[in-house]
């Protein structure tokens, strides 16, 4: 028999969910593309709510449910990138070089989410260290090493000349 878990006040579960929302979202959507994304936000949040005394002790919420969207994430099938997303891509934002969402794609997930989040999404990568629980050194790595790479697949210079 299972342990009964007393839900939230849902004016409480509310506010909480209007303050880690957003970040959330952004962090999943980062990792695991939009639609992935999303249901892996839907989950996490449905946790919350499921298991609403286990967040009360939780120093970073976001960063918690962000471990639970990455362990819901594990029961979807891989699904390939929407073909209309690069017309979408286009047409809103035509300065994008078109190489780039092949290229972020193969990225390792730590690469890509530490890059969408800082250069995307406009974190600092203090945030996003707190967000996946490793030393700021470590975003930082990814984040130069991803860029190499990126400049390499996408055979552009940054401002220092590098290649």
């Amino acid at each position: 028999m299972g342990v009964f878990h007393q839900p939230p006040d849902l004016d409480d579960f509310e506010a909480f969910v209007e303050r880690v929302k957003p970040t959330l979202l952004q962090a999943l959507v980062a990792t695991y593309g939009p639609v992935d994304g999303r249901e892996a936000t839907v989950d996490a949040l449905s946790w919350a709510w499921e298991h609403w005394d286990r967040l009360a002790d939780v120093n970073h919420p976001v960063g918690y449910l962000y471990r639970v969207g990455q362990s819901a994430t594990r029961r979807f099938l891989p699904r390939p990138v929407p073909a209309r997303l690069a017309e979408i891509l286009e047409t809103r934002f035509p300065d994008v070089e078109p190489g780039l969402l092949p290229a972020l794609a193969r990225l390792s997930e730590q690469q890509r989410t530490v890059v969408v989040l800082v250069h995307g999404y406009g974190w600092r990568q203090a945030e996003v260290a707190r967000l996946l629980g490793v030393n700021a050194s470590t975003v930082r790595d990814y984040l130069n090493r991803a860029l190499d790479r990126l400049r390499d697949e996408l055979e552009v210079s940054d401002v220092n000349g590098r290649s």
